[in-house]
């Protein structure tokens, strides 16, 4: 299967709209971004291409993260310093970000302690710069104990990834593998795998083993029930 292959799927575009609104300073709307939704989805690839082409920072949080070594992450990503003491870390952030406004995502953020999200609480509200939170679903439920993050969380900007379409499958099987999957076949990949992006991309990499050994391109059902995940 072809490698760096990116689907715009429906998940994609309605990530990809949001961000259109938060990043509008004219006639978007200001606001958190929340995405969330079981693992294997997409949310966490959909944000690296959106930061790959706009920029920004992007942390990846790390367990039990101290205020300093979470606000030096981000620090260093829009500075290329990382300064002793949190508040000079949390103003080097405002100070950058008031040059150059970028957007900050913060990947597993469900794994934060609450007041690492308050952090965030008070660089949003110093610089208005969109702060995107990606993380399973506990995530909103973690959000709304605190009203001051949750209420700058617009209701539009609380994106759910949900799992893959039949139609998302049928565009990566021949986009990534060249493969032809019949409409019952998409619908059986996407039901056996619930959706979940990883499995997907492993069952395609077996049916391209066995659709090569038949010398097709061509797939249907009975092709897709000889795969085992």
């Amino acid at each position: 299967m072809k490698k760096g292959i990116f689907i715009e799927t429906e998940n994609v575009n309605r990530f990809r709209t949001v961000m259109r609104q938060a990043l509008d300073t004219e006639r978007g709307r200001p606001g958190m971004v929340c995405v969330y939704s079981q693992a294997g989805l997409g949310k966490s690839l959909a944000a690296e291409q959106h930061y790959a082409l706009h920029g920004g920072a992007y942390v990846r949080v790390w367990e039990e993260w101290t205020q300093q070594a979470f606000l030096q992450a981000i620090c260093f990503e829009l500075t290329g310093t990382r300064p002793h003491g949190s508040d000079r870390c949390k103003w080097s952030i405002c100070e950058a970000l008031d040059d150059n406004r970028r957007v900050i995502y913060v990947d597993e953020a469900d794994r934060l302690n609450i007041k690492r999200i308050e952090d965030l609480r008070d660089i949003y509200v110093y610089t208005g710069v969109p702060i995107v939170l990606i993380g399973e679903p506990g995530l909103p439920t973690m959000l709304s104990a605190r009203s001051r993050v949750d209420d700058r969380i617009p209701a539009e900007y609380r994106v759910e990834f949900a799992p893959i379409s039949s139609m998302d499958v049928l565009l990566y099987a021949e986009e990534a593998a060249g493969l032809n999957l019949s409409p019952e076949a998409c619908a059986h990949v996407a039901k056996i795998t619930k959706g979940n992006f990883r499995r997907i991309h492993n069952m395609l990499l077996s049916l391209e083993q066995i659709a090569m050994a038949a010398d097709t391109v061509e797939v249907g059902v009975e092709m897709v029930r000889r795969v085992r995940l």
